[in-house]
């Protein structure tokens, strides 16, 4: 079993989703407040420590709170949400690179990288997607931050397994042309193991799943069932996770859903 990546970095504009499947109302003016109190409550369960979760991805408003300090009395290492969403043609808007690179670089006390979301829903997106991702990421490297680069690919798409195959053989054209480390967060692929043989591109220092939007039971499945892969979940991680739970069982709760998931990595 291995540790995984806590994905809590959700960002104004999916913040009323999360909150919504919560199960607690909100407004435009305390929604931020209302997914901080949250996040802050899967932190303190006591099976979230760093026997279990190595790293955790953080929105820069998470920071601005401080939570990264709490993660830090953990042992949990953070990764800054940098971008600012995406292009129809699923490249990201342009955003302020080198200001949120010295952001975490300054202010992000733990710091260990940064992630930017693309989206990849035709084979013709993913050279254009991992083009950019890659240029990008070469500045974060030089800055002596590790990037996450995750070209996600939607999980109900048609054509999914076709360009997860096109993806694949792009992500090895650019790795070799990468000069440094990058994390790779990457969509459960139709094919097993098919990624694998990048896990030991001298240019990755990991490979992680995202849920995607499957369940607990799902993503973790689709996880078990790869070989030197660990996970990186979101929804699959608060999955049941409500606001009228007592303290017990909201911990009860979270601990099954870390224990799923760390026994389905590798």
């Amino acid at each position: 079993m291995s540790k995984f990546i806590a994905a809590m970095d959700h960002s104004g504009g999916s913040t009323g989703g999360v909150l919504e499947r919560y199960g607690q109302e909100y407004t435009e003016e305390d929604k931020m407040d209302k997914v901080h109190a949250m996040r802050l409550r899967m932190v303190n369960s006591p099976d979230f420590n760093n026997d279990n979760i190595w790293g955790a991805i953080l929105y820069k408003d998470s920071i601005d709170r401080g939570l990264h300090n709490v993660l830090a009395t953990k042992g949990i290492i953070v990764f800054l949400k940098i971008d600012s969403g995406c292009n129809p043609d699923g490249t990201l808007k342009q955003f302020p690179l080198k200001q949120m690179i010295n952001y975490a670089n300054r202010h992000a006390v733990g710091a260990f990288g940064t992630k930017m979301r693309s989206i990849v829903k035709s084979v013709n997106m993913v050279n254009t997607v991992l083009e950019q991702q890659f240029v990008i990421a070469s500045t974060i490297i030089k800055a002596g931050l590790m990037p996450i680069i995750e070209p996600e690919v939607p999980i109900d798409l048609e054509d999914k397994q076709e360009i997860e195959e096109a993806l694949c053989l792009q992500l090895k054209h650019e790795l070799d042309n990468y000069d440094g480390k990058c994390i790779l967060k990457l969509t459960p692929p139709e094919q097993p193991n098919l990624y694998y043989d990048l896990i030991n591109h001298p240019n990755v220092n990991r490979i992680v799943f995202l849920s995607g939007g499957y369940s607990t039971n799902e993503a973790c499945n689709k996880l078990g069932l790869n070989d030197e892969v660990t996970a990186s979940f979101s929804r699959a991680l608060s999955q049941d996770l409500f606001y009228n739970l007592t303290d017990e069982e909201f911990n009860v709760t979270i601990s099954r859903n870390i224990e799923m998931i760390t026994k389905a990595s590798t």
